[in-house]
């Protein structure tokens, strides 16, 4: 049992959750008097309701977190509400807008911060496609007077600025999903980060971050690519595959359960072909006295290879090539998330993609983290702890109004909330055998509104 925390001049208490496709996580902490982050608690519950990064069931989901919250609580003497939530899936969308703004006396005036934040803003109220919620506006570079290139023009002189933003969208309704669900816990979402935007804070060096480095997070849902470059995240991607998708690619064909599929992967499993023994066979009992069924170690290597190699390393391949940014990596690649685990993955990314490649464990900027939390599969929670403490560019997050957080999507978890409440109200008047209840639970609301 963790030993339960006790803070007599407590700090800013910041809250990371993720709510991932094979666990939920929660993890508490706070920035000491070093400047470091203090990890005071953490708890993991399972994910049942998430498939391919995307809730599709709502009660199941809310237990994931409620079983990863409350673990998180027991060791800490803090109630928790407000929390950094991430967001993944394959509705994630990523597109770069240009931004130009004139400045009347620009030869005179210097460029503030404020102006920055307006052309943030400008483009966090552009109209999208249908059913579509901007998530994070992100700047990338300016071009001051059409040939000075800066990636912090503030300070500067001149009359044109022109802006390079990264506009990070998702599907309407799986934000309102993530949105209900942490609610229904009992839980306030501060606001909403992308996941590998978020797992890049946790395991990159300010030095891999500026001159250009590739972060992989194999979840297991999805894998997510973020390119880091001048310090901040330059291209997004979201491919649809993780390692669920290998699991059920090794249950399908040997038709075994997946849970027996999943052992296979992690005790025996590569996706090196030529580091299996070809001769060693793995013997698979069966269920209702069937004769038990063998498969070798190099066929179990064949089925992790296909889908590795085809639909996870190649997508990246050719998603850095796509993305401009290909010869400004000079830091290689990270791999982080629970499948960069994967038996011989490094070499084979690495052969693949023709570039360095290292496995992230969390832990840059973070003291007093337990052993488990130095595992890839806790990159991203970390990330968002890190990012409601720092911010995205090491500034404090839990300002105002962030601003690489915009307005919209502000609005639209306000309005989730208000209408979350008036729906309990209503139930409330409607069912009066159920009042009892009714009003424990507009309690618990009204505590994390």
């Amino acid at each position: 049992m963790r030993k339960k925390v006790t803070l007599e001049h407590a700090p800013e208490i910041v809250v990371g959750l993720d709510i991932g496709t094979t666990k939920i996580a929660t993890v508490i902490g706070s920035r000491n008097p070093d400047g470091k982050i203090d990890i005071h608690s953490y708890g993991k519950g399972e994910s049942t309701g998430v498939q391919h990064g995307l809730i599709y069931n709502i009660n199941k989901t809310v237990n994931g977190i409620n079983i990863s919250k409350d673990m998180a609580q027991n060791s800490f003497n803090h109630d928790i509400r407000e929390v950094f939530v991430g967001v993944a899936g394959r509705h994630i969308k990523s597109s770069e807008y240009k931004h130009t703004v004139t400045r009347i006396n620009g030869k005179e005036d210097v460029i503030r911060q404020d102006e920055i934040e307006t052309m943030v803003s400008d483009l966090s109220n552009i109209s999208v496609n249908p059913g579509e919620q901007i998530i994070n506006v992100i700047p990338q570079r300016f071009v001051i007077d059409r040939h000075r290139e800066t990636t912090d023009p503030v300070g500067e002189l001149g009359e044109i600025i022109e802006g390079y933003f990264q506009i990070i969208t998702g599907n309407e309704g799986e934000i309102k999903k993530i949105l209900r669900c942490v609610q229904d816990a009992g839980l306030d979402a501060e606001t909403i980060i992308l996941e590998p935007i978020a797992s890049g804070l946790a395991c990159l060096s300010h030095e891999e971050k500026k001159h250009g480095v590739v972060l992989i997070d194999i979840g297991g849902g999805t894998t997510d690519l973020a390119i880091f470059y001048d310090g901040k995240p330059v291209f997004t991607m979201v491919i649809p595959f993780g390692g669920n998708s290998i699991t059920k690619d090794i249950s399908t064909i040997c038709k075994i359960p997946m849970e027996l599929a999943e052992k296979l992967k992690i005790k025996h499993g590569t996706c090196v072909v030529e580091k299996s023994n070809s001769s060693n066979y793995l013997t698979i009992p069966q269920l209702h006295g069937l004769q038990p069924i063998q498969i070798s170690e190099n066929m179990l290597a064949e089925i992790i290879h296909a889908r590795v190699q085809t639909d996870i390393l190649e997508e990246i391949r050719l998603a850095i090539r796509d993305s401009g940014y290909a010869s400004k990596i000079t830091n290689g690649v990270v791999l982080t998330g629970g499948g960069s685990m994967l038996s011989h993955l490094k070499e084979l990314c690495q052969y693949t993609l023709q570039m360095p490649v290292r496995i992230g464990h969390p832990g840059v900027g973070f003291v007093n983290m337990q052993g488990d939390l130095k595992s890839p599969i806790y990159s991203t929670v970390l990330g968002l702890l890190k990012y409601g403490i720092e911010g995205i560019d090491g500034q404090a997050a839990q300002i105002e109004e962030p601003v690489s957080v915009n307005e919209p999507l502000r609005k639209t978890m306000r309005k989730h909330r208000e209408n979350y409440k008036d729906k309990g109200k209503e139930k409330e008047k409607k069912v009066d055998f159920f009042n009892v209840i009714s009003d424990f639970f507009n309690d618990l609301l009204e505590k994390a509104t």
